[in-house]
């Protein structure tokens, strides 16, 4: 997949451009590239995606932006396994915010792309404040000769996927239903950073992971997880949380026990795929307490885990 973080120097034809943010690449995300990839092949054209950086909500309404369910890096990575040919990443500026919906389409689709084709979600908006509609973009298509393909919502047991809607799922740390809308289980990818050893100290060991910058984290609590150590994984359970027990004042913290595994993991990147939530975090009166709670979070997680092995 070839890459672009700018409008600049793309000297490609016959483009079936794909238009959104795709935030976590849910199953929505997912109907929409299918398609594009598949117009793409119909007219022996390449598909690609268009996004912008940051989040245009970060330029216009600060306040209003909401945390990413995925990295730049993750988002590429699922993008180019779904047949995208063509990423071009642009940032989003106060300029681009003022074009017209007419100068989106001439200016970047039609000079910078010469899109054969145009694919957006049935609630695309573009152009200055929003002003550009489906109906504009198609309406646009026709006058400058590209064709502009539509997709309709996609539902899930009738509910409409959105990411707006796996967000509140992650924020009520319900992962398995938020699994179901992304088409996997949510993850976090990131390098081991040095613990305070409190688990270590009370027999269950903990890698303690690096949390990226405005990744939407699920709820506090302890869930079952699968770890993902060099491509192998493990069973675990991890905690997000501040670990209220001992006290510490610290920020919001993710450690995970992998279990069977006693290897130094310091400075090394992992997966943690978040299964399924088991409790929430709370305060225990006494280590000997938070021991016997640790031991049943992990029986149960076993318990979930055990049919995926």
């Amino acid at each position: 997949m070839e890459i672009y973080h700018g409008l600049e120097n793309i000297s490609y034809n016959n483009i079936v451009i794909a238009l959104g943010n795709f935030d976590g690449v849910h199953l929505g995300h997912r109907e929409l590239i299918r398609r594009a990839v598949e117009m793409a092949e119909k007219v022996k054209g390449m598909p690609a995606v268009l996004t912008f950086d940051p989040h245009p909500l970060k330029v216009l309404q600060p306040d209003c932006s909401p945390p990413m369910l995925l990295t730049k890096e993750d988002k590429t990575k699922i993008l180019g396994e779904l047949g995208i040919k063509l990423l071009v990443i642009s940032p989003f500026s106060e300029e681009i915010s003022k074009l017209s919906p007419r100068e989106f389409v001439q200016n970047v689709l039609v000079d910078k792309f010469h899109a054969k084709a145009v694919v957006i979600g049935y609630n695309y908006n573009f152009g200055y404040k929003g002003a550009g509609d489906t109906e504009e973009m198609v309406r646009l298509g026709n006058e400058y000769g590209m064709e502009v393909l539509v997709v309709p919502p996609v539902k899930l047991n009738g509910t409409e996927v959105s990411s707006t809607l796996i967000r509140q799922l992650m924020l009520k740390g319900n992962v398995a239903a938020a699994a179901r809308f992304l088409g996997y289980f949510p993850f976090i990818i990131s390098r081991v950073v040095s613990g305070d050893k409190r688990g270590t100290q009370i027999g269950f060991p903990t890698a303690n992971i690096n949390l990226p910058d405005d990744i939407l984290v699920p709820a506090n609590g302890v869930y079952a997880v699968k770890v993902y150590v060099n491509g192998k994984p493990y069973n675990g359970v991890a905690n997000i949380g501040i670990k209220p027990t001992f006290n510490l004042n610290q920020p919001k913290n993710l450690e995970v026990h992998i279990m069977d595994f006693r290897d130094d993991l310091y400075n090394v990147k992992i997966k943690v795929e978040f299964i399924e939530r088991i409790r929430g975090e709370r305060e225990f009166p006494s280590v000997q307490e938070l021991i016997k709670q640790i031991t049943d979070d992990i029986r149960e997680a076993q318990m979930i885990l055990h049919p995926r092995n």
